[in-house]
């Protein structure tokens, strides 16, 4: 008997597929999921042929929930939550429980690890149906989890606001924060090094900006400060060329694409503001930085970098 995989069956397999507890199967007749218990079902009801009508559950074991945590986690982008969550889901005997405990501490990966894991679980759902469709003698159903991940980082997306950088309300936060970026230089190198690499940080990022910034920056639902990227012209007097004064995503929000969308947002703003030229001075750039720059259409420049904007190619 066939039956078709609707958005609410989908629901009911997924959240009975972490079931350890009991046996469960779908009812290919009133499309919903029920236990073996020897009254609705019992044992006898599952030895049929392609027309049966009850399902066995897609597989899914506490290795494959483990797995999961792992992908997700060496995956991730942001830094601090990364190594907090490769910790929890070291040793053996309960790493679900402190990968649950250190997860809530970052609400926005939290939300971003909630739809990845629908994603895999459903990937496994979808293809656990296509087998049966083709014993059936019909097509597969498409399914792309690379597509549900771009629409996770969309969701994740929606939990914040990116808005034209304003002197008044952002400057405390962006002197802030920029504070805080010098010390997190300073404590990814020992001693005396440290601290020269955060004053040099502190030094670019005051001679930048004694032009007037323009820009966005980015905010959380709770108004929280998570990041900028601001531009003052060079030299104050010109037209056409800005340099880049301040890009910068806060470590507990890193990952989330907040810097991907803060460039989306801003060379078109420059671009529609009849600017050509974008210069990134001597500074000090992360490797995953400088690959999204590329990605924008910026090119080295000596030990920075330079976008013409009249051939850069946004990302859509």
């Amino acid at each position: 008997m066939t039956f078709e995989l609707a958005d609410s069956l989908i629901d009911e397999i997924l959240y009975s597929m972490e079931n350890q507890d009991a046996e469960l199967v779908v009812d290919a007749q009133e499309g919903s999921v029920l236990p073996v218990d020897g009254e609705c079902v019992s044992s006898d009801d599952l030895d049929g042929d392609t027309d049966e009508r009850y399902y066995s559950l897609p597989e899914w074991t506490s290795g494959d929930g483990f797995e999961l945590l792992r992908d997700f986690t060496n995956n991730l982008h942001s830094p601090l939550a990364r190594e907090d969550l490769r910790r929890a889901i070291q040793g053996g005997r309960g790493v679900f429980r402190r990968f649950k405990d250190v997860i809530r501490t970052y609400p926005e990966v939290e939300r971003k690890f909630f739809v990845f894991k629908e994603n895999r679980m459903k990937a496994r759902v979808v293809e656990w149906y296509n087998r049966l469709r083709e014993s059936w003698g019909m097509e597969r159903l498409a399914f792309s989890e690379s597509d549900a991940l771009e629409e996770t980082e969309e969701l994740v997306l929606n939990d914040f606001m990116f808005r034209a950088y304003d002197s008044v309300k952002d400057g405390n936060d962006i002197g802030r924060c920029s504070d805080l970026l010098a010390e997190e230089y300073a404590r990814q190198f020992s001693l005396e090094l440290g601290d020269a690499v955060a004053e040099l940080w502190r030094r670019l990022s005051s001679a930048q900006g004694r032009g007037e910034k323009f820009g966005f920056v980015c905010r959380s639902q709770s108004d929280e400060f998570t990041g900028c990227l601001l531009f003052s012209f060079c030299p104050p007097s010109a037209k056409t060329t800005v340099a880049l004064t301040d890009f910068f995503v806060l470590q507990d929000y890193r990952g989330l694409g907040i810097g991907e969308e803060l460039l989306s947002k801003c060379l078109p703003m420059l671009k529609g503001r009849g600017i050509q030229w974008i210069l990134i001075s001597n500074t000090i750039i992360p490797d995953a930085m400088g690959q999204l720059l590329e990605r924008f259409g910026f090119r080295r420049l000596g030990s920075g970098y330079l976008a013409d904007l009249t051939g850069v190619n946004t990302i859509d």
